[in-house]
């Protein structure tokens, strides 16, 4: 009791609206977990999407690297027998070949050219290159794991004709081939390269391959060079003249 009799009013919540409050709050904070959980999940399913697509790109890019700066010149496997400079009759490698402008960043003593292979194993596709052309009974390969969900990688090859083959050299190339020599066989003028990825599908690619020759090669090399002795030999006539005055 209060003095004068007056009684004070007791305020507050009930237990009816401290529930109702409460079965509001959580609703809300369910609600909003679902969003933010929905925008995580989101973005994880695109970044692996965008990281899966990056390593379709680069491989892509790899290959077309590679079948792009092939050069006609033949390597010798591990038990010294000869191998044509790009073929696909090897049983490890769906495509095997000799490749330049290999970087060398670091001027190590090595060449520039470089021997790769190509490794469909059913659901991987796969990289493996060589420090030197002609391997050595030693293994000192470099395998790269490119790209995974793979189903289908096959490669056609064109000939200057025109026509088609699913191998290459064609037999009729290896056919002619002596035993123990090293093989001088032509390249395709082109390869198509059809991919089929379990997310993105199919992707078919036409690389046209480089027309290289050999000899018209070595005569620009032989003339760049007579150009660069002549113009050395004018400079030092000319730093005598001077020298001279």
């Amino acid at each position: 009791m209060q003095p004068n009799g007056f009684v004070r009013a007791q305020s507050g919540f009930t237990l009816m609206e401290m529930l109702i409050a409460v079965t509001i709050t959580a609703v809300i904070g369910l609600g909003v977990w679902q969003v933010v959980s929905s925008v995580v999940n989101s973005r994880d399913r695109v970044n692996a999407l965008a990281e899966q697509f990056d390593g379709l790109q680069k491989t892509m890019l790899l290959l077309e690297r590679d079948i792009t700066q092939v050069v006609n010149r033949s390597a010798r496997d591990v038990y010294g027998d000869f191998k044509p400079a790009l073929t696909a009759r090897d049983d490890a490698f769906e495509l095997l070949l000799t490749r330049q402008g290999w970087r060398n960043p670091l001027g190590l003593r090595r060449s520039g050219l470089q021997r790769a292979g190509w490794e469909y194993t059913g659901t991987e596709l796969r990289r493996r290159y060589w420090p030197v052309v002609d391997q050595g009974q030693d293994e000192d390969s470099r395998d790269v794991l490119l790209l995974e969900d793979v189903n289908t990688f096959d490669i056609r090859f064109l000939d200057e004709d025109g026509k088609w083959h699913d191998t290459w050299p064609t037999d009729q190339t290896m056919a002619a081939v002596a035993p123990g020599q090293r093989p001088v066989t032509p390249l395709p003028i082109g390869l198509e390269v059809t991919l089929e990825h379990e997310r993105f599908g199919e992707v078919v690619r036409l690389f046209t391959l480089p027309d290289f020759s050999q000899d018209q090669a070595q005569s620009v090399v032989n003339q760049q060079q007579e150009a660069a002795s002549e113009d050395a030999e004018e400079n030092a006539q000319e730093g005598a003249a001077g020298g001279g005055t």
